[in-house]
């Protein structure tokens, strides 16, 4: 009885990561940028700044190096 319900549930967790949006995500994504940069500053506040740049510009070069989807 037990196994069964592990074994359905695994199934209904990936359903729900399809479903949720990529907008989520994304702001999952910048408020966890946001707070390690924010961490940073705290130790000195010019770190806050690198830090954010590094990231972001990390994300920039990640995103535009994906290859385009084959129709």
């Amino acid at each position: 009885m037990i196994d069964d319900i592990g074994a359905r549930s695994i199934p209904a967790g990936k359903r729900f990561a399809r479903a949720i949006p990529s907008a989520i995500r994304d702001g999952i994504g910048l408020a966890a940028v946001g707070l390690i940069s924010y961490g940073a500053w705290l130790i000195h506040p010019s770190a806050g700044f690198i830090t954010a740049g590094t990231l972001l510009l990390a994300g920039v070069i990640l995103v535009s190096t994906k290859k385009p989807k084959a129709d």
